[in-house]
């Protein structure tokens, strides 16, 4: 037989073998036609590619264990005790420094990489597996000898590996790198005995100070330590003091003979404020009834986060100067002592305006000394950068002196000290007068605030930008993208824009290299992107991966010059990390700013959405936005029937429909349907799926629209005995996302197994696009289902030759033939022929064959002529609510 030949189909793909098996198989189909041209028949060649698949799939599964290892630091051996040779994997020689070397070994040979100190131990687990091969596994930690003498530590675990008839075949095991972890182990160990020998040296001195010490837990105020001086002089172990509420048992009195309560106590107070005490005199009556006096000064200690786990009492004795009296001497020492403990600045003048005195943390804020100072005039000495300051503090001196009162709340002022340094004070005057109304001079306070303000200032820029990488946070960016929106109404312009910038690629960096290391990239590009925008423009970090810029005083050409320099810099970019190079992109939607524009949220929401159609069109590039975008357009109707269906769902907004199926060759009366969906609209009747369904493919809301159809159709079907004993069959359309995804499988076979329906009254429509884009699942959930009673359809057959190629493939039971071909086949002999023989091939498959679309008459005489099974359409009945 002499004539044409045509190529229709050559793929690789899944194939079924006779008895049900799977393989990879390639496809070829041939048209064949004889020398008139007409159509003969089909030629087939399927030729099986398992093994090749399987040969590629074990160099996949080696690169990616040598992947492994050499990430995880470790090797692999393996000991052939018939000969006593080990082989050693490349791995491990590289961790050995001895890369390159021949890996076969013998055991002694093997045996000396291992250092002398740990031959014994390995010695003796490797006689011990030679002898017994149903022992455990066999696990060490031992130093393996690199290629220049030095040791490392490694893991090492082995265990025998058996045949397929369970006989031993060779012992192998892994040794992983853990020197770093013993270097670790050993310099904590080093820091905890330097530990315990500081601790012990500090409590020593503790044990020789002649003060009492005492501390205690915090926040219970439990005694965990007092020196000989304090148990001296309290007169008790601190055993019984199990909390604060225990000090009662020492009898402290104050200054006026009242005894003091437990909680009102200096370090009980320190303990529920968290606050240091200054001195407080305190008595109590010795063991030989004499009264004792003593001084004592709490703190509390934080620990390196800030939580406060101890405080410490210092507890002095006085009796001696409180019984003899204190003297001039002591009481001068007492306020030196004091003046050099406060840290705010303290100046003391005569009554002329000459210094006196000057404390230590006064001097560090003039730059001078003591007696530099003393006998000047004030003003010779404090120094302000602004006249106003100074007339201010040497106004309030005048007038303190005239009215013996004490002037605070004057302006803040800044102090120069002799080296030019600057700090920021706020000051207050006070009189001196003595106990007999004599006015001998003033005291001038500093108070540095130098370092509040610095805090001031850095929390005002960390409220306004962001941490990472130091840019310009949202909450300030729409401060300023307020402020230009205001300036282009009022200049009645449109002069600037928004560009709104999400990287593509971001992910993969995180994810391979970690978050530290995205965070390091984000600074690195946010570092670039600073030196490619105008100076004038405003660049922000609004998100995780995610940038802003306003561009102003340019047209929307310049703004998107502007954009394209970002999209370089980003195609420019670079990231190396752990031996590896990174490159991402950038997809960036430009939105200008006009009179147009409404709001902040509504200008961000416009460079959002054309930043979504700039990723959806290929992602690494710019989409501007216009008015009137048919793009953007789209975009706002699927988020306006998103947000509808959301409601939808919220609000019990759904119907169910139904639309009958007859049968064509036989006159049965089964009654047979497929459930259709329906959106109520409130205003001009139920809104056909074709109006949402769309959106909802888009935005992943089909699963959620999927589980609500099978739950309620199951709802009702099991709430009707009497019409489910009637019901051949009910139809339920499943989208290509729930035939891709296990869950939902799980989650039909459960609801079909609980809902009370035979599973033989329910079948599943499903169309050929979304079976075969992921073919393994589909066929899983069909057998799933199918294995339970479930028939399956398949919709849409018919539209492109690959419809019979995946036929023989999909075991389904009913094929649903096109409408677009029923239409038109009254009127088309090819439409006519098409149809024709996607019966005929059915009917040689054993499936049965729906017809959609059938309108009139005509049609269905003609499909019964043909034999298809099964009409669908308005001609047969239209839908109407499943609960009508």
């Amino acid at each position: 037989m002499h004539g044409r030949q045509g190529r229709l189909l050559q793929r690789g793909d899944l194939a079924q073998r006779k008895d049900g098996s799977l393989f990879w198989a390639h496809i070829a189909l041939t048209a064949l036609h004889n020398e008139a041209g007409a159509l003969l028949g089909f030629s087939k060649i399927t030729l099986d590619l398992t093994r090749h698949r399987q040969l590629e799939e074990c160099k996949k599964e080696k690169e990616e264990i040598d992947f492994i290892l050499s990430a995880a630091e470790s090797g692999t051996w393996k000991c052939h005790f018939e000969n006593d040779q080990v082989e050693v994997s490349h791995h491990l020689l590289a961790l050995l420094g001895q890369k390159g070397r021949d890996p076969n070994f013998t055991l002694d040979g093997w045996q000396a990489l291992v250092h002398e100190d740990d031959r014994g131990a390995v010695r003796q687990r490797l006689e011990q597996a030679r002898s017994r091969t149903d022992g455990a596994p066999f696990e060490l930690e031992l130093r393996l000898l690199g290629a220049n003498g030095a040791s490392r530590w490694f893991f090492m675990r082995a265990n025998w590996h058996f045949d397929a008839d369970d006989k031993p075949l060779v012992f192998m095991g892994v040794c992983v790198d853990i020197d770093s972890v013993k270097q670790a182990e050993a310099e904590q160990q080093r820091l905890f005995r330097k530990l315990e020998q500081e601790r012990l040296r500090f409590a020593n001195i503790l044990e020789q100070m002649p003060s009492g010490i005492v501390l205690a837990e915090a926040p219970s105020g439990k005694l965990t330590y007092q020196n000989r001086a304090a148990e001296a002089m309290l007169g008790r172990g601190i055993g019984a003091v199990k909390s604060y509420h225990d000090y009662g048992l020492y009898q402290l009195y104050d200054v006026h003979g009242v005894r003091i309560k437990a909680e009102d106590l200096p370090l009980a107070r320190t303990l529920i404020t968290q606050e240091r005490s200054n001195d407080q005199e305190l008595s109590y009556k010795r063991r030989d009834g004499s009264e004792a006096h003593i001084a004592v000064t709490t703190a509390p200690i934080d620990d390196d986060d800030g939580v406060v786990r101890v405080a410490v009492a210092a507890v002095h004795d006085v009796s001696s100067l409180k019984n003899g009296g204190l003297s001039a001497a002591s009481e001068r020492e007492r306020a030196e002592v004091t003046l050099a403990a406060v840290t705010d600045g303290v100046l003391a003048t005569d009554r002329h305006g000459k210094v006196t005195s000057v404390n230590p943390a006064a001097q560090r804020l003039l730059g001078l000394s003591e007696a530099e100072a003393l006998g000047r005039p004030l003003g010779e000495v404090v120094h302000y950068a602004e006249s106003v300051g100074a007339a201010s503090v040497f106004g309030a001196i005048g007038l303190c002196l005239e009215q013996r009162r004490t002037i605070t709340n004057l302006p803040h002022a800044t102090l120069v000290g002799r080296d030019e340094q600057r700090y920021s004070v706020e000051n207050a005057v006070a009189p001196v007068v003595l106990a007999d109304g004599e006015l001998i001079g003033t005291v001038l306070v500093l108070h540095d605030v130098t370092e509040s303000k610095r805090l001031l200032r850095r929390l005002g820029f960390e409220a306004s930008h962001d941490a990472l990488t130091g840019l310009i946070n949202r909450r300030e960016f729409e401060i300023r993208l307020l402020r230009t929106i205001e300036r282009a109404r009022h200049a009645g312009s449109a002069d600037a824009a928004l560009l709104y910038l999400d990287l593509d690629q971001f992910k993969i960096v995180n994810d391979t290299c970690g978050h530290a290391a995205g965070d390091d990239l984000l600074k690195q590009l946010a570092q670039s992107y600073v030196e490619h925008v105008r100076e004038r423009d405003t660049l922000a970090r609004i998100g995780g991966d995610e940038f802003a810029l306003i561009v102003e005083h340019c047209t929307l050409d310049e703004a998107l010059a502007v954009a394209d320099q970002i999209l370089d810099a980003t195609r420019g970019f670079r990231y190396n990390c752990k031996g590896r190079v990174f490159q991402i992109g950038v997809s960036i939607g430009l939105t200008p700013i006009d009179l147009a524009t409404a709001s902040v949220e509504d200008s961000l929401r416009r460079a959002d959405h054309a930043c979504c159609i700039a990723k959806e069109r290929g992602r690494n590039q710019v989409y501007v936005h216009h008015q009137g975008d048919p793009d953007f357009a789209q975009r706002r109707s699927d988020m306006h029937w998103v947000t509808r269906l959301s409601h939808a769902f919220q609000h019990d907004r759904l119907l169910l429909y139904c639309q009958p199926i007859m049968a064509l060759c036989d006159a049965s009366s089964a009654l047979h349907y497929e459930i259709l969906l329906r959106l109520k609209d409130g205003r001009g009747g139920p809104i056909a799926p074709g109006t949402f369904l769309p959106a909802a493919e888009r935005y992943d809301v089909i699963h959620k629209i999927d589980l609500w159809v099978l739950t309620k159709t199951l709802e009702w079907l099991a709430g009707q005995p009497e019409h489910l004993k009637e019901l051949e069959m009910c139809s339920i359309n499943l989208s290509r996302r729930s035939l891709a995804d296990p869950g939902f499988h799980k989650v039909a076979a459960g609801m079909v197994d609980g809902s009370g329906v035979p599973a033989d009254k329910l079948c599943f429509e499903i169309t050929e696009n979304g079976a075969i884009a992921d073919m393994k699942k589909t066929i899983a959930f069909i057998d799933t289902l199918t294995a339970r009673g479930c028939r399956f359809s398949l919709d849409d057959f018919g539209t492109g030759m690959t419809s019979f190629s995946y036929l023989q493939q999909l075991p389904v039971d009913f094929i649903k033939i096109d409408g677009s071909l029923i239409q038109m086949m009254s009127s088309s002999a090819v439409d006519y022929e098409m149809v024709r023989f996607a019966n005929d091939i059915s009917d040689m498959m054993g499936r049965k064959t729906i017809a959609e679309y059938v309108t009139d008459p005509a049609i269905s005489a003609s499909l019964t002529e043909i034999g298809v099974d099964f009409a669908q359409g308005y001609w047969v009945g239209k839908p109407r609510p499943l609960h009508a």
